[in-house]
């Protein structure tokens, strides 16, 4: 077996918490995290966590946005 091919079912069968985690890794060893940007959507999130718990955000719940885009 090549390694990649070994290397991808050992992350197959990862929790998918772990998967997001390496997922993240892979990405940022392609395209370096941009600090700048990284903190401006980090305060963006911030916000509308804030916005939306104080019930000033609505939320669409996610069989909904789904059906609005199936075709």
């Amino acid at each position: 077996m090549v390694n990649m091919d070994k290397i991808l079912l050992e992350a197959l069968a990862l929790e998918s918490s772990e998967k997001l985690q390496l997922i993240d890794a892979l990405l940022a060893s392609v395209y370096p995290v941009n600090k700048g940007v990284e903190k401006v959507w980090n305060d963006e999130v911030e916000e509308r966590l804030i916005t939306y718990n104080k019930g000033n955000l609505p939320s669409i719940d996610e069989e909904t946005t789904f059906a609005k885009y199936k075709c």
